[in-house]
């Protein structure tokens, strides 16, 4: 079945096409002043990784071998280096095997304590941030000491102090941390020391959790990638020739090599959906203003961006860590602290396979998706078919390129002023995604008072006009690609069109395993694809079946606006079903 005829495709006005940016590096300022920060930032950043965790290149074991630099090969085994190694004990490997959900449980009984606990996640996340370059700050001391002030609690009292007691929480950096410095990526807020907890911090600081790392982001989080010139760029933990994603890319590559159990991730263009799908976890952006945003920071100076909203969520290796997370947060009441979170605890929901009606998005109209990912998206409609619910249907691409128009638009609309004045204080030169994220939409031209209004316009009446077609065609759901591959190439992804339509739509989502893995001889590129347009001319042909040979393919459901709980419950029936069918075939 499909829903209507889709319209004419036009990108040209996406991107603001002026020869040159308003910014210019000034790079003498950058080499004298933040060159030796950045130096001393990453000399500290490498003396915490515990001297018994540092990973010497060579073989091990007789069957793995530690590369000179993981930036030069394709290195696809960092999930057994710790068992190979044997820097990691039996019972630690158990532990960091085990979900958030097991841990507090095991906890809360008696057959775990936090030091053990925390002291197994230290060394799995410092091998992790050798494999992937992860973290951004790393205090391993700090958590020993919190955890054995929960284990003394405990001792005393037989109970635990929150649902989170003694678990370790992982923090994309951009969170503020009480008596750290917090950069967001940016070179000019190195030395920018945070007073005071963000809220989310503090919240899951009260429920019991030990945090222990902070991780990386790319430079001005607006990436869907991961690179920034403090600490250099992340590595996907699956193949470190490809991309992490981003801007969440330190918590999907610590998450997905079990260096931690559950971390905090932020979106406001697919920066934990992209991430969980290209790191093979999972990954939940809620609905804005259900996730406190007090504390964290980014480029805006004294002004706020309402045209698109950044979310904050969960990410982690099961699906039930995600509502862990979800309820800790909202039994807090945070909108009794933080005017901008709505009140809405977290509901329990009973949902079947039945009564489920999905939409599957097998191309969006503007970048078709590669070989592997189209053979995810089949899969998912044959075995949902089969497996019985109400409604599976395929979804016509509906005005795409309208809706990026105003979520690109949005991204731009002070004119690059504020990520412009972060980068002039450092002068540092810019990434060539950074670039190109400032040619979005208007760009440097802004937008003035008359132009927002009309674009506050267009967002509400294209929100409107969505759901419009999913009431008419009767779904709830819209199943998705993250991306239009199973993951990006390191600098060179540009379209965001997979997840930020649902930015600018502020729906919830959830990018989740499929168990499809990639094969060169089942997934060779179409050598007669004809591009459509610039955008699916320049993308499409990255993708090359050998380079992602053996790589997973993760996919993205999205749900109806403020139905977050409902949208996480009906991902689980549906991976499970996916899954299953994935290791049948």
């Amino acid at each position: 079945m499909t829903i209507s005829e889709p319209e004419p495709v036009i990108t040209g006005k996406l991107y603001y096409t002026e020869e040159s940016l308003k910014y210019e590096p000034d790079l003498a300022k950058f080499e004298s002043e933040f060159a030796p920060k950045i130096s001393q930032y990453r000399k500290e950043l490498a003396s915490k990784m515990p001297k018994d965790t540092i990973l010497k290149p060579g073989q091990i074991d007789g069957e793995l071998t530690i590369p000179e630099d993981f930036d030069a090969v394709a290195f696809k085994d960092a999930a057994l280096v710790a068992a190979k190694s044997g820097i990691l004990s039996k019972k630690q490997l158990q532990i960091v095997n085990l979900s958030g959900v097991e841990i507090v449980n095991r906890i809360a009984k008696g057959e775990l304590t936090a030091v053990e606990t925390i002291s197994a996640f230290i060394k799995q996340a410092s091998i992790a941030h050798q494999i992937t370059n992860c973290a951004m700050q790393f205090f391993p001391e700090e958590a020993l000491e919190r955890a054995r002030e929960l284990d003394e609690y405990f001792s005393e009292t037989g109970k635990t102090v929150g649902p989170m007691h003694g678990l370790p929480l992982s923090l994309k950096e951009h969170y503020a941390y009480k008596g750290k410095t917090t950069n967001a990526g940016f070179s000019s807020m190195i030395d920018n020391l945070t007073e005071e907890d963000a809220l989310t911090t503090e919240i899951f600081r009260k429920a019991g959790a030990v945090f222990y790392i902070r991780t990386t982001q790319p430079q001005s989080l607006m990436h869907l990638d991961s690179f920034n010139n403090i600490t250099g760029r992340c590595r996907n933990p699956l193949n470190t020739l490809l991309s992490p994603g981003g801007s969440t890319s330190g918590e999907g590559a610590l998450i997905s090599l079990r260096g931690s159990p559950l971390g905090t991730g932020s979106d406001i263009g697919g920066s934990i959906r992209a991430p969980a799908a290209f790191c093979n976890i999972w990954g939940f952006k809620p609905t804005n203003k259900r996730v406190s945003l007090q504390g964290a920071w980014a480029s805006y100076r004294d002004m706020s961006n309402d045209m698109v909203l950044c979310s904050v969520g969960p990410m982690a290796n099961t699906p039930e860590d995600l509502e862990l997370y979800m309820k800790t947060f909202l039994d807090s009441e945070p909108w009794l602290r933080d005017n901008y979170v709505i009140r809405l605890p977290w509901r329990e929901v009973d949902l079947s396979l039945d009564k489920l009606k999905i939409a599957i998005v097998m191309d969006d109209g503007i970048v078709k998706p590669s070989p592997p990912v189209l053979r995810a998206l089949e899969l998912a409609k044959e075995s949902l078919e089969k497996a019985g619910v109400a409604k599976c249907v395929e979804w016509v691409p509906f005005n795409t390129s309208e809706g990026l128009d105003i979520c690109y638009t949005a991204y731009n609309c002070d004119g690059n002023f504020n990520h412009r004045s972060r980068y002039e204080e450092s002068g540092e030169p810019l990434a060539p995604l950074s670039e190109h994220h400032m040619r979005f939409g208007c760009g440097d031209r802004g937008l003035d008072s008359l132009e927002m209004l009309q674009y506050l316009h267009k967002r509400d009446s294209y929100r409107q006009r969505f759901a419009d077609m999913m009431n008419e065609i009767d779904v709830d759901y819209v199943l998705t690609p993250a991306y239009f591959a199973p993951a990006a190439i390191p600098d060179k992804i540009k379209y965001w069109g997979y997840t930020a339509l649902y930015n600018i739509l502020d729906l919830p989502g959830v990018s989740f395993p499929t168990g499809v893995v990639t094969d060169a001889k089942l997934d060779a590129k179409d050598a007669n694809h004809v591009p459509r347009n610039a955008l699916e001319e320049y993308e499409y042909p990255l993708y090359e079946e050998e380079l992602y040979d053996g790589f997973p393919v993760g996919l993205s459901l999205h749900g109806r606006r403020y139905y977050d709980e409902e949208t996480v419950k009906a991902t689980k029936l549906i991976q499970k079903v996916i899954f299953e069918a994935a290791k049948g075939v």
